[in-house]
């Protein structure tokens, strides 16, 4: 027999593979089984590699599956601080952004209420126009006229013929010779003429004075005359009133500190040149176009002012008038004593 070349590993296993013991086994089951040490322990050092590594793959998941999970809890931990920061910035970009809101806002409206003030009520528009000759025109014009019942009154005292002033005849003669080319009632009109001028006029207007009683009379007698004459000074006294308070709107006495000394008609004149078309009437007017509203309200209560006190005026007239046509009632009634 001849020696046969030794048979590779692998034929050698699938040989030892194919020799099979049957066992007899009960009729519904069979095992076989390689009784092959060498196989058993190549599957059993198989069987523990693969073992191993997949315990190591299972080491590793779990490893990787930790180090991921970790980094989604990194990633999530700086996701939120990253949200939070932001939130933070955003909250306080708009605090800030309020807080820079409205302190423009109230620093704009300060400015603007600063403003408005200033236009409203400025001495250049919120004074009425050309303040300081207003104030001084409208203060001259309202003691003028105011004055002229209290300047009447005490002008009035200042006649001889006045009542009390138990003038002689004689006396007033000599006062009426003295002024005989004062028989003109120009003087009353012209605020120039001189105030003895325009109390002579009224003197020559009143006439001489009735005779006085004297001790030689009888009584009853000195009483009759002494009736008649004050029921005379009593009859003048209406004329000599109106007389007076004429002659008081050209006179210039009796003003306060701080107005111009004129008289009323003076005052009324320049009155009418400011606001009744007069020289400053353009003046003023264009100066209103420059007022604000208070301004204006300024210029009108002046207006309003000046009208009550020429309406307070024209009732002392009124109430002269018809104290004078009273009187001449009263004398075609009433007969000679």
């Amino acid at each position: 027999m001849t020696n046969s070349p030794p048979m590779p590993r692998l034929l050698q296993v699938a040989a030892f593979a194919f020799a099979i013991i049957a066992v007899p086994l009960p009729a519904q089951a069979w095992w076989c089984g390689v009784n092959d040490a060498i196989w058993r322990a190549g599957h059993q050092a198989a069987e523990t590699a693969l073992e191993a590594r997949v315990t190591l793959m299972g080491t590793d998941l779990s490893a990787q599956r930790a180090i991921t999970l970790e980094m989604l809890l990194s990633a999530a931990k700086v996701n939120t601080a990253q949200g939070a920061t932001n939130g933070g910035r955003e909250a306080t970009m708009v605090k800030s952004s309020q807080e820079a809101l409205a302190t423009t806002l109230g620093e704009q409206t300060r400015r603007e209420a600063i403003v408005d003030a200033q236009e409203q009520y400025s001495f250049e528009t919120g004074q009425g126009v050309n303040t300081c000759s207003a104030v001084n025109l409208t203060a001259t014009v309202t003691q003028s006229l105011s004055t002229i019942g209290e300047t009447g009154r005490k002008l009035y005292t200042d006649v001889d013929v006045s009542p009390g002033k138990a003038t002689t005849v004689a006396s007033a003669t000599a006062t009426r010779l003295a002024t005989t080319s004062l028989t003109d009632a120009e003087p009353l009109f012209d605020p120039s003429a001189s105030d003895d001028a325009r109390k002579a006029v009224i003197q020559h207007l009143a006439g001489l004075p009735l005779p006085l009683p004297d001790a030689s009379m009888p009584q009853a007698s000195a009483d009759l005359m002494l009736m008649r004459a004050r029921r005379v000074e009593a009859l003048r006294s209406p004329a000599l009133v109106s007389l007076n308070a004429v002659r008081a709107m050209s006179s210039s006495s009796a003003h306060e500190t701080g107005t111009t000394d004129v008289g009323a008609f003076v005052a009324l004149d320049q009155l009418i040149a400011q606001y009744g078309g007069g020289d400053g009437f353009e003046a003023w007017s264009a100066g209103l176009a420059g007022q604000s509203e208070h301004g204006l309200l300024v210029e009108l209560a002046r207006l309003r002012s000046i009208s009550l006190t020429l309406r307070q005026t024209q009732t002392e007239q009124q109430a002269r008038l018809a104290a004078l046509f009273a009187t001449m009632v009263a004398v075609q009634a009433g007969g000679d004593l």
